[in-house]
């Protein structure tokens, strides 16, 4: 228990650095309320890093009289962290690592703090059942990812997804309530706040199977601001790692123009043709867009998903050159979440032609035709 006197100046200055939460790591508690009552009162705890006596817990015969008052050498904590690094185990915290602590914090709070008050970004979710799995996505496990770049625009997200559906995508009904839904979740929380000029910036969190993703991408299109987040695998995250290769996409036409046109997308996995005109028959154009290895876990920058709006935005206007408005382009999708959502975005509901995107189920022994696009 601190025995010194410590200016009012300095504590105001610590609750300030720390932005009135406990330092300890992992805790990042508020201080200034109940969480469960919510009333405002003060919580906190100034402990000393090196103890103002040389007695005290990580105490030195000349460092705690020389730090006893030094901001470096101080740390807002809560009640039950300060009793742990002062009572309960103070072997088990010693100066290094409360030093990192404190550091790790005050950079924390500084970096989110530093960001312009423009940056804010609405946060919408979307998932739906994918085979069996139920995919979990919520605000407090994703609006991390915005940072440092933007923050939350409001302390909850929009959630676009239907809710506890038993419902999986091997069956019709499951696409045809899936759609409905995600017409009028759009429809009713999303297209008025566009409207009203009320979300300047988006953050999209999505996991769902890729027809509906690209459906998705159409509702938003490309006239917003919208940050499309790609889950990453290793390290797991939902934001993309820095300094990675680039990738370049490679299109491959079709020698013969057929009557019936296909896009095979092997970008996660490769796509057999045969696959494809198994469902269409053989007199079908068929474009692949592709990488030189493609897998699942590909998609790694910013830059690596700019590069996939360009190439797909060139091979619409390429396909539509060939085909009139109402030929109906056949999709064939294995790529990743972002690049869905991306394509439904560049697709262009006035000037492309129309959709019919189809998913591969082995409950219904390959591809079938999952939902239709229409151009209007």
């Amino acid at each position: 228990m601190s025995v010194s006197y410590i200016p009012q100046s300095t504590k105001l200055i610590l609750w300030g650095i720390a932005s009135g939460r406990c330092q300890f790591r992992g805790c990042n508690k508020p201080l200034y309320q109940d969480i469960i009552t919510k009333s405002k009162f003060n919580q906190a705890y100034i402990a000393h890093i090196i103890a103002d006596s040389p007695n005290g817990p990580r105490g030195d015969k000349v460092l705690s009289e020389k730090l006893k008052d030094n901001l470096t050498n101080l740390m807002l904590l809560c009640d039950e962290h300060h009793r742990l690094i002062d009572k309960v185990d103070v072997d088990g915290h010693p100066e290094t690592l409360l030093v990192e602590m404190k550091k790790e914090h005050e950079e924390r709070i500084a970096r989110i703090t530093s960001i312009d008050p423009n940056m804010s970004s609405h946060i919408v979710l979307y998932k739906a059942n994918v085979g069996k799995h139920s995919p979990v996505l919520s605000y407090e496990a994703v609006k991390e990812y915005l940072l440092p770049s933007h923050y939350p625009a409001t302390s909850s997200a929009t959630d676009l997804s239907l809710s506890n559906s038993p419902q999986q995508d091997k069956n019709q009904l499951f696409w045809d309530t899936e759609i409905e839904n995600l017409n009028a979740q759009f429809s009713e929380q999303l297209r008025p706040k566009f409207r009203r000029g009320e979300i300047k910036h988006l953050s999209l969190f999505a996991f769902a199977p890729q027809p509906l993703l690209i459906k998705l991408g159409t509702l938003l299109s490309d006239i917003h601001q919208i940050a499309v987040h790609q889950p990453v695998r290793e390290p797991k995250s939902w934001n993309f790692p820095k300094d990675v290769a680039p990738i370049e996409y490679y299109i491959n036409q079709p020698e013969v123009k057929h009557p019936s046109v296909a896009l095979n997308i092997s970008l996660s996995a490769t796509i057999n043709n045969d696959r494809i005109t198994s469902v269409l028959g053989k007199n079908c154009s068929i474009y692949t867009l592709t990488i030189d290895q493609p897998f699942n876990d590909f998609l790694r920058s910013k830059r690596h998903l700019q590069d996939f709006s360009e190439a797909i935005r060139r091979l619409f206007n390429e396909i539509k050159a060939h085909y009139d408005s109402k030929t109906p382009l056949h999709i064939f999708p294995a790529m990743p979440i972002a690049t869905a959502v991306e394509l439904g975005r560049i697709w262009m509901p006035k000037a492309d032609i129309p959709l019919h995107i189809y998913d591969e189920n082995t409950a219904n022994s390959g591809f079938f035709k999952a939902l239709e696009i229409i151009n209007h």
